[in-house]
């Protein structure tokens, strides 16, 4: 049994259709791939940047130096403003508390406050737990951690 030529045409023509819806859902998945990975290699940078400086709850020359607590809360913005900027919200969220509490940390070493200092660097220590947690959720990362308790 032949096929008619309304047939043959008409076959042809769903050929062509499906082709071309095929062509855009590649290119729209494609370029939803390629942004993801963008956004990831970002945020790899930004966060590898301030991850040691996190756990040295940024007791380095550059910041103990200040004496101002102006340039100290300056230089903790320059740091953290990368990572700030590719956080998602949770992280930005906990990348904020941290900034307010490093930087009374630094105040209280500063005035030799150890019962304050001692307070505000447990808390640091919680926090940073928390920041690393979600930075490789950020990621994508296999987020078992002994922190992820810690909510």
């Amino acid at each position: 049994m032949l096929m008619e030529t309304t047939q043959i045409i008409s076959l042809i023509g769903a050929l062509g259709i499906g082709s071309v819806i095929g062509v855009f859902a590649k290119s729209y998945f494609d370029q939803r791939a390629g942004d993801k990975k963008m956004l990831f290699e970002a945020r790899v940078k930004a966060y590898s940047g301030i991850t040691g400086r996190l756990f040295n709850l940024f007791l380095e020359p550059d910041i103990t130096a200040l004496k101002h607590n102006e340039l100290i809360w300056a230089k903790l913005n320059q740091l953290l403003s990368e990572a700030l900027l590719m956080a998602s919200h949770n992280l930005s969220e906990l990348l904020g508390e941290y900034k307010v509490t490093v930087h009374k940390f630094h105040i209280a070493l500063d005035k030799k406050d150890e019962s304050e200092s001692a307070e505000l660097h447990k808390k640091l220590v919680e926090l940073t737990g928390k920041i690393h947690v979600q930075m490789r959720k950020d990621l994508h990362i296999d987020s078992k951690s002994v922190f992820e308790e810690i909510k």
